[in-house]
């Protein structure tokens, strides 16, 4: 670990910090941050909306999905013949709205998708970092206030470095906190293989935040890969749980989704849900969305 890393864990504000090494000679990258008690943090405007009904006392909804980036369907893009991203939002809030959704991450987002979404759903807030594309987390205002963001540093496509927001969320009715780390790994493809080395460095680097994190915490997002990356996350040493498999059975288990969430044991996951239907399949390009539901009261 650096020394910027190491004075952070001393510093009086509890704040952490992401620090990644330069390359070694061999190849192999350390990947060290600090993650600490999360300090205060404005929510935003106060939006009036009716207060969402939970499942159950304790209990609430996490969604997350791919967003396709908005350069996919504008004019001149690969995909361009399809709905463009802006109609493709106001489809995503009317289905978390739908599903009365409390929070969860939407991955590759652009700027017109995140005005589209800050728009259309009002009642919910939006949580992200300045890069062109990256993943945010969104939450109810009514049932989650803003306590912490900071970002930590990941990797796409060929090495590019980009941000990912750490968000930690407070439960209004029971102050309840979660910590939230939206993903999304780069995908091999022909025009860009051999990717492998940077989503297995972003998965050391989501079992770091992990390990330090002082609240529950929900990684989710586009992995770009699928029960190898439930096997990794699921690991005794890395402590998450998946709503689709138990560790034991991640190798056998059905095939995998390459959007996944893996979760603190204590928020206990159940009722994972895929929504595929003919909305889905016009929003995103990977035709899906996914939620599971947790629970936030009695975490000790």
């Amino acid at each position: 670990m650096s020394p910027t890393a190491s004075d952070g864990l001393a510093k009086l504000d509890h704040r952490w910090r992401a620090v990644v090494p330069a390359v070694a000679l061999c190849g192999v990258i350390a990947v060290a941050m600090s993650f600490l008690v999360p300090t205060t943090a404005s929510a935003g405007p106060t939006v009036k909306v009716a207060q969402a009904g939970p499942v159950q006392p304790g209990f609430q909804r996490f969604a997350w999905l791919n967003a396709w980036a908005d350069h996919h369907t504008a004019p001149g893009g690969a995909a361009a013949g399809r709905l463009d991203g802006v109609p493709r939002m106001r489809i995503v809030v009317g289905h978390l709205r739908r599903t009365v959704i409390d929070f969860g991450v939407l991955a590759e987002v652009e700027t017109p998708q995140r005005e589209a979404f800050e728009s259309f759903g009002r009642e919910y807030a939006l949580v992200s970092t300045p890069d062109a594309t990256d993943d945010a987390v969104f939450y109810r205002r009514s049932v989650f206030r803003l306590v912490s963001k900071d970002t930590v540093t990941m990797y796409y496509r060929h090495g590019a470095r980009v941000s990912a927001p750490v968000v930690v969320l407070e439960e209004r009715s029971s102050g309840q906190r979660v910590g939230v780390l939206p993903v999304h790994f780069p995908a091999s493809l022909p025009s860009a293989p051999r990717q492998k080395k940077w989503r297995d460095l972003n998965a050391r680097i989501v079992k770091d935040v992990v390990a330090r994190a002082e609240v529950p915490m929900v990684v989710a997002g586009d992995f770009n890969q699928r029960n190898d990356i439930l096997c990794d996350l699921t690991s005794p040493g890395t402590g998450l749980v998946s709503p689709l498999a138990k560790h034991e059975k991640c190798a056998t288990a059905r095939r995998a989704p390459i959007d996944q969430a893996f979760l603190s044991p204590s928020l206990r996951p159940g009722r994972y849900q895929v929504y595929s239907g003919p909305s889905a399949r016009r929003a995103t390009d990977h035709g899906a969305f996914y939620q599971v539901r947790l629970r936030l009261s009695d975490i000790a």
